[in-house]
């Protein structure tokens, strides 16, 4: 199926997005694997968002994404967004499930990892991977580590633990101490991974690891590896005032354009890109 827009994110920004573009009539994929905005669901509360004073922020990411969903023309797809390729006129979106086809895409992913761990960016690609359900069968039989951001991570741990040999896993959050795991939980500093033509070994504060590959698994991963092409300035989207990118067909909007990063700010240009779509693709 071909859909008009692909927005790719469920914050404040895409769903302010979602909400005109079905309201204009345009077949829209949105990409959510998650919580919409786990970061904004955790504001315990919220007094500068016009009109809805002192609501929690887990409230106000509810109505938004009630809003946004009530309309059909909006499909939610709980997946992770690994790439994006531009294909002819259009753009091909993989996910760690499928692919899909839009005419335009909005980034609306939010805030980027600050900081990559030393040596990621080296062997990106040489077994370091943010995907498991993607490369997984790489590694059958394997010794792999998965470094998870969220919960969300535990079940990539548990797909890798049904076809590797062994799974260590390095929560860099608070795990539940309730549930029973098929994996080996570490938790430790992590220093550096390290290898030579590929990944070798996990540096730690305690120990060292031996793997041949790394997952690391977060709620956003870099943009530049989602989407290459993409003009980035100071680690953030490039954008001109319509939230157009240096790509024909592609807008941004919301926390990955920079700051100040802001609820009400996120909204207004996932509204201004809409607008910008829709004119691109009348």
């Amino acid at each position: 199926m071909m859909f008009d827009i692909a927005i790719i994110g469920g914050g404040p920004a895409g769903l302010s997005s979602a909400v005109t573009g079905a309201i204009r009539k345009k077949k829209i994929a949105l990409f959510e694997q998650g919580e919409f905005s786990a970061k904004l669901q955790k504001a315990h509360t919220v007094d500068n968002y016009v009109g809805l004073p002192e609501i929690s922020g887990k409230d106000l990411m509810q109505k938004m994404a009630d809003h946004a969903l009530s309309y059909e023309e909006v499909s939610l797809i709980k997946e992770k967004v690994t790439n994006i390729f531009i294909d002819n006129d259009n753009f091909m979106i993989l996910t760690n499930k499928g692919n899909y086809q839009a005419k335009s895409v909005i980034m609306a992913i939010g805030v980027a990892p600050a900081k990559l761990l030393p040596g990621e960016k080296e062997f990106l690609g040489r077994g370091v991977s943010y995907c498991a359900t993607c490369d997984g069968m790489l590694y059958k039989g394997k010794e792999v580590v998965v470094i998870g951001y969220t919960a969300e991570a535990e079940h990539e741990a548990e797909y890798l633990a049904e076809i590797c040999e062994k799974v260590t896993y390095l929560p860099q959050y608070k795990m539940s101490d309730e549930k029973k795991y098929s994996f080996i939980i570490k938790k430790d500093i992590i220093k550096e991974i390290v290898g030579t033509m590929k990944v070798e070994q996990l540096v730690l504060g305690q120990e060292t690891i031996a793997a041949d590959g790394i997952f690391i698994i977060r709620a956003t991963d870099p943009i530049d590896n989602i989407f290459p092409e993409l003009a980035l300035e100071n680690q953030v989207v490039k954008v001109d005032r319509d939230m157009a990118t240096n790509i024909k067909g592609v807008f941004a909007a919301g926390d990955c354009i920079g700051k100040p990063w802001q609820i009400s700010k996120a909204s207004g240009e996932g509204l201004v890109a809409i607008h910008s779509v829709i004119n691109y693709l009348n």
